[in-house]
């Protein structure tokens, strides 16, 4: 879900799919996309649907991952980004 309720499972939750991509990345450093929804997908289930993209727009607005157009994959930068 995208706005929380008292009634929200916090395993479907937008920053529990973001902190499951983080460690997915952290092991693979760079993943396609349909890599990463497949990995995810066993895990989560059709449920992920919902909140994969959200979780990567917001992963990404955190400077957290790095998106490449050409290949169509994301990278982990963490902390280590340096920003010009």
């Amino acid at each position: 879900m995208l706005k929380p309720t008292k009634h929200l499972n916090p395993d479907k939750s937008v920053l529990h799919t973001a902190a499951r991509i983080l460690r997915l990345l952290n092991r693979y450093r760079i993943q396609p996309y349909d890599e990463l929804y497949d990995r995810l997908h066993r895990q989560a289930g059709d449920d992920l649907r919902e909140v994969f993209l959200p979780a990567l727009g917001f992963l990404f607005l955190l400077g957290k991952i790095e998106y490449y157009e050409k290949t169509d994959s994301f990278e982990f930068v963490g902390a280590n980004r340096v920003t010009a």
